[in-house]
């Protein structure tokens, strides 16, 4: 008795895929962790401890970025796909291109107010 590797349905086989690039994404970040944890004392003169958390606090953040930036754009994206005004493919590279400027323009602005600052912009 043999276990088929692929799955037999379309979707199976998109969640195979899916599965397939979160591991090669974790994969990814495991690499990197490695790297910095060898190249530690040499680059940036960090302990192996404070490494590790920076490593940690890293992984976390990119997590929560992901998953905030899907929820904004599910929000503003899915009445446009829903009503087939957009396909699905230019509302992906709409977000990707309006989320990342969104962050260079305005990032200063929103770290600022988050480690207590004043509320309002310093452009008015």
């Amino acid at each position: 008795m043999s276990i088929p590797l692929m799955p037999a349905t379309k979707a199976g086989e998109a969640h195979f895929n899916q599965a397939w690039r979160l591991a090669a994404a974790v994969g990814f970040l495991i690499l990197v962790a490695l790297f910095a944890a060898w190249n530690s004392q040499s680059v940036a003169g960090l302990s192996p401890h404070a490494l590790w958390f920076l490593v940690v606090a890293a992984a976390v953040g990119a997590y929560m970025a992901m998953n905030i930036g899907a929820n904004d754009v599910a929000n503003n994206m899915g009445p446009a796909v829903g009503s087939g005004a957009i396909t699905l493919g230019w509302a992906i590279l709409i977000a990707v291109v309006f989320e990342a400027l969104g962050a260079i323009v305005a990032g200063g602005d929103v770290v600022g107010t988050i480690k207590g600052g004043d509320h309002r912009s310093p452009r008015h």
